[in-house]
């Protein structure tokens, strides 16, 4: 190696020399996120290129053989290759090669006035079943229980991948991953001694490659430094890749307290499904797949929290289209599930998170899965809120048939998910108090179909609110519950003024502790609930004059 000019400074021989650009390539496809492809500065006196290929291994000593890109940017599209050893014959190459080699991106060139493109392997994509933000340029997976990961970026001139998918994709395809760079800045008014006009840095190691290249072109006037680089990665086992039926990976099923010993301690047992006992003689010394196994009723927080994702309804708990179990939610204390289910129908992270709820029996399910489970009978959940949810449709199918119009107006899209998560409270929280009281409040007062009501009554009193017209409606119907039920929604209306004051105070403490009666917010609840189902139950049951509408 020549000795570089003393008058050059220690940052610009380090430039010269590539040092920085090295340091990146020697972690390069090591780290969380490999860089696949990116071009930058063409034309410009810095400029360079990423990119990468899958290639079988058989090619590894060919592709180590020499310095340069055994593959171009833009190449991987499809074409054919015409030999003429035995006459002339063209065959068509998915990739338009027949090496072998593979893809992980491909740059198409410009199409007229169009622009070229930059694509995602197609294969990469189905594989992991992995969904397109177009607008960000985001692919993500979803996983079984239902969270998302990040897998790729692709914007018009860089794509990146998460190594750790990468590696599970060429052990699928049981190919090499090849990584290049290429390095090209131009330096003008830099002079260089005559022992360092030209300089090379070589070096070639286990499955890597590349050289450092600094020469004078006079006849430019610039100095070049140019860096050129490739290694590989190859596959690990086909087992891996954990896709499409192979997998080495083996299921936690974690152990659930089904019961207690004679001593008070509690006995646990696994959650594998195929080692429990069935009705025809399966692992005879386990516990029943349908052993029943309880949990803390605040298990479902995280479900009702959001709607977008999990549905929280009457004896059935799901994920999108991910995954679903049946639960038993119509008990007043706790949840249960039966063990097997716990096992068969819940992903692994699910199972690890619902351990943390797991409690000793306190007392049998619920009668309405114990009808539903093992007497085959159809019956309604006799929960509040499922009585709730189920009067709320009947209301506005009822009113529709019977007079044309909704009581109820199809909620805003951002307000869809309200019904799915009213609930019965499961804890004794400010935020679980007031959350529900909002909901409720919606649902039967801001929802009001003030519209149709008028188009009843005639306009009221300048200023008139929704719940003043429905009173004036059901007075005009002669309706027997009247008071009653415009007295449930004024007060649920006034818990949510007070609720949702910026400040609150011992004003309100006392409002509250009144509205409570020595009652718990929880049972509080739960009988607000209870009262506008019966509300909805007999305004769907009653008939207006025929005179009136």
């Amino acid at each position: 190696m020549n000795n570089p000019p003393r008058d050059l400074k220690d940052e610009q021989i380090k430039a010269l020399e590539q040092v920085d650009a090295r340091t990146a390539f020697e972690t390069h496809g090591k780290e969380a996120w490999t860089l696949v492809y990116k071009a930058w500065g063409y034309g410009t006196d810095h400029s360079g290129a990423y990119f990468s290929v899958l290639a079988p291994p058989a090619l590894r000593e060919q592709y180590l053989g020499d310095e340069s890109w055994d593959v171009r940017i833009g190449d991987g599209q499809p074409g054919t290759i015409t030999s003429y050893e035995k006459g002339q014959e063209t065959h068509y190459f998915r990739y338009g090669n027949n090496e072998g080699w593979e893809p992980l991106v491909i740059i198409t060139e410009q199409y007229g006035k169009r622009l070229g493109q930059t694509l995602l392997c197609e294969e990469f994509r189905l594989v992991f079943n992995l969904w397109e933000d177009k607008a960000s340029g985001h692919f993500i997976a979803t996983e079984k229980d239902g969270s998302e990961t990040l897998v790729a970026e692709v914007t018009d001139d860089s794509v990146r991948i998460r190594t750790s998918y990468l590696a599970r994709y060429r052990a699928l395809k049981q190919l090499d991953m090849w990584l290049y760079v290429e390095v090209v800045d131009l330096y003008a008014n830099l002079d260089l001694n005559a022992d360092y006009t030209t300089h090379n840095t070589q070096w070639r190691k286990q499955g890597e490659m590349g050289f450092v290249h600094v020469r004078d072109e006079g006849g430019l006037g610039k100095v070049i430094s140019l860096f050129r680089a490739k290694k590989f990665f190859a596959p690990p086992s086909i087992e891996a890749s954990n896709v499409l039926g192979y997998g080495n990976r083996v299921e936690n099923y974690p152990e659930f307290i089904i019961g207690e010993n004679d001593d008070g301690s509690v006995r646990n047992y696994t959650s594998d499904y195929e080692a429990l006992g069935n009705y025809f003689g399966k692992n005879p010394d386990a516990p029943h797949y349908l052993t029943p196994v309880f949990f803390r009723r605040e298990v479902l927080q995280k479900y009702y929290e959001n709607p977008e994702l999990y549905q929280v309804q009457d004896g059935y708990l799901r994920c999108a289209g991910l995954w679903g179990i049946r639960v038993d939610n119509d008990h007043p204390d706790y949840v249960m599930v039966f063990l097997g289910d716990l096992g068969r129908d819940l992903p692994e992270a699910e199972r690890n998170y619902w351990l943390g709820f797991n409690i000793p029996p306190e007392g049998p399910m619920s009668d309405t899965n114990m009808r539903r489970s093992f007497l085959g009978q159809w019956v309604d959940a006799q929960g509040p809120e499922h009585q709730f949810k189920r009067a709320y449709q009947r209301l506005n199918e009822e009113w529709q048939r019977r007079n044309n119009w909704p009581l109820y107006r199809e909620p805003h899209s951002v307000d869809k998910v309200l019904i799915e998560r009213l609930h019965a409270p499961l804890s004794e929280s400010q935020r679980e108090f007031e959350d529900q009281i909002l909901s409720l409040a919606k649902l039967l007062v801001d929802f009001l179909n003030e519209k149709g009501i008028t188009a009843v009554t005639g306009k009221g009193p300048e200023g008139e609110k929704g719940i003043s017209k429905l009173e004036r409606l059901l007075t005009f119907w002669q309706y027997p519950h009247m008071d009653r039920d415009v007295s449930l929604l004024r007060q649920i209306q006034t818990i949510r003024s007070q609720a949702s004051a910026h400040s609150k105070g011992s004003s309100y403490d006392k409002f509250i502790a009144q509205q409570l009666d020595g009652r718990t917010k929880s049972e509080f609840v739960k009988d607000l609930l209870a009262r506008a189902a019966q509300t909805l139950v007999d305004l769907s049951d009653f008939t207006p004059p025929k005179h009136s509408s």
